[in-house]
């Protein structure tokens, strides 16, 4: 009797689970993950036999219709079967991806969205098609990164149409599932992204397409994707006159671009602001930008930000508090103006000048990388030969050097000083990638065989704008005997960018491998190595914090 019970209820619950209706949010998300599973892995499919975005549409019109889970299963293996799949050749024994970086090979969608057996163990079998092509995805032979070339922006796109916003969402999101190889580094796991954003993508209304966007941008967790369409950012029209330095939730000021308009705000050298329009300065940041703004870690935005957007307004004034030098703390609006060129946002970011090389004493060379050429570097180690020590800054984007300029002085022999994982198939990564080009000019390694290379203390010194090239050659130099690496938290995106052209005609980078010391650390997200951590202070600010404590780092390996 207990048994013919329990039969009665599975059977039940079954015809009852069957026969639950399905969220509009629900089928999106389903059909999203279906359509990029056959996209780059149906061997039709992915060949570019089909109009994969007018799929999209069209499928996305018919489940409109559907309310059953049991009726959703049945249109969903209809559309499936009808891309012949017959030539399928799936081979879940496949030693090649089994020797593959998988974690981004996250196909449990598959077991875990109640599909019907017959259309799970066709996806399944499109998961482990052996016979996909590379026509909307192909990884370059030579350089690694991904091509996009046959991935057309949709014609007409009409950020109005819900269906236009959706592909957008389909076409993004699954491009980075299954190229994008520092997906697994996201703060929000990159499935769990998905339901979120259908979300926001379904949003009517002027101007929630453009937030929409930059929201699901900044799930990137990268340093390197500037959306320079930004919506927000690029209706920040009026900025400040001077800029600074973000310590500790303040901003302290440092930096005067316009010494005319700057008496008119009564705004000095020193002074610190530590609210805006009523809010602390640390909450006002991250409520506007944070969403926003696409960085590996949160030390970058304040890089991002600090010396232009982080005042910045529609308007031409803004309310701030204000700790003056003096100590008097008041509250007052400061003026802002439009910029000359849309440049000036960029050039404010510029490190300020320094020599690009001298003596600090008879002892201790001084290097600054900005602006520092191939012929200055041989020059300056001539004059450091038998000193005890030298600085290297590389708080700054080094110009005009390579990543074996220095190595070569400072190495006694040549050696690989980075990892990288890199794309492969669809979902997996090559880890330790080896270039093609290795036997020529080996880009993961650097110095050569010398006898006199610098064996004296080497301080590198990293901050927030140490960045992409500037962490490559970071690395490089980190790799030399007797390095030690002072400074913060650096950008956290150190390989080459990689373009997508997105469905509205505009585009986006992304960093296109994953970096790792030899030893296996990952320097995506969480930047450069630190031997040792730079606390500052805004109220006791010293500009030549770094260099007196590079200073003492060098003078107390003497002893």
């Amino acid at each position: 009797m207990k048994i013919f019970t329990l039969l009665v209820f599975l059977t039940c619950s079954q015809f009852c689970f069957s026969q639950a209706k399905l969220s509009e949010e629900t089928k999106t998300e389903k059909l999203i993950q279906v359509w990029g599973l056959l996209k780059y892995h149906h061997p039709e499919v992915s060949r570019g036999e089909f109009n994969i975005n007018a799929e999209f549409l069209t499928q996305l019109e018919k489940m409109k219709r559907i309310d059953s889970r049991k009726e959703f299963n049945a249109k969903l293996l209809d559309w499936v079967e009808g891309f012949d799949s017959k030539k399928l050749k799936p081979k879940k024994n496949w030693k090649k991806r089994d020797r593959l970086f998988s974690e981004n090979a996250d196909f449990d969608w598959i077991a875990k969205s109640y599909f019907s057996k017959n259309l799970q163990a066709l996806l399944e079998n499109i998961q482990f098609n052996k016979n996909y092509k590379d026509h909307y995805a192909s990884v370059h032979s030579l350089a690694s990164f991904v091509e996009f070339e046959n991935d057309k922006p949709l014609e007409d796109f009409d950020a109005t149409n819900k269906a236009h916003r959706l592909l957008f969402l389909a076409h993004f999101w699954n491009a980075m599932k299954y190229w994008n190889v520092n997906i697994y580094l996201t703060e929000t796991p990159w499935n769990q992204v998905l339901p979120e954003m259908i979300k926001e993508f379904s949003k009517d209304g002027s101007g929630t397409f453009e937030l929409a966007k930059e929201k699901l941008f900044s799930k990137l967790n990268d340093s390197h994707a500037n959306y320079y369409s930004s919506h927000t950012l690029n209706s920040l029209t009026h900025f400040p006159n001077f800029g600074g330095r973000i310590i500790n939730d303040s901003l302290l000021v440092t930096r005067i671009f316009n010494k005319d308009s700057i008496k008119r705000n009564k705004i000095s050298v020193g002074d610190i602001i530590y609210s805006v329009e009523g809010v602390k300065l640390g909450k006002y940041y991250t409520d506007k930008f944070s969403s926003v703004i696409s960085v590996s870690n949160e030390n970058y935005l304040k890089n991002e930000i600090q010396n232009n957007y982080l005042l910045a307004s529609d308007r031409d004034s803004i309310k701030v508090g204000l700790l003056k030098k003096n100590g008097d703390r008041v509250k007052q609006y400061i003026h802002l103006y439009t910029l000359k060129n849309s440049y000036e946002k960029y050039r404010r970011k510029h490190p300020e000048r320094t020599e690009n090389w001298k003596m600090l004493s008879e002892q201790i060379g001084y290097m600054n990388l900005y602006e520092i050429t191939k012929d200055e570097v041989d020059v300056a180690f001539e004059k450091f030969e038998g000193t005890k020590g030298i600085v290297i800054d590389l708080r700054n984007y080094p110009q005009n050097i390579s990543t074996g300029t220095l190595p070569k002085h400072l190495y006694p022999r040549r050696k690989k000083f980075v990892k990288a994982l890199a794309p492969n198939l669809p979902a997996y990564g090559k880890p330790d990638y080896k270039s093609p080009l290795r036997w020529v000019m080996n880009p993961f390694a650097a110095g050569k065989r010398n006898k006199s290379y610098y064996k004296g203390t080497v301080v590198l010194l990293v901050d927030r704008s140490t960045l992409s090239k500037a962490e490559w050659i970071g690395m490089a130099i980190q790799a030399a005997p007797n390095v030690i690496t002072l400074g913060e938290q650096t950008g956290g995106a150190v390989l080459n960018r990689n373009e997508l052209i997105l469905m509205d005609g505009t585009s986006i980078d992304f960093t296109k491998m994953t970096a790792f010391y030899p030893e296996g650390m990952e320097v995506q997200r969480n930047g450069l190595q630190l031997d040792h951590e730079i606390q500052e202070s805004a109220k006791n600010y010293n500009k030549n914090l770094y260099l007196e404590k590079a200073i003492d780092v060098i003078e107390q390996s003497w002893n």
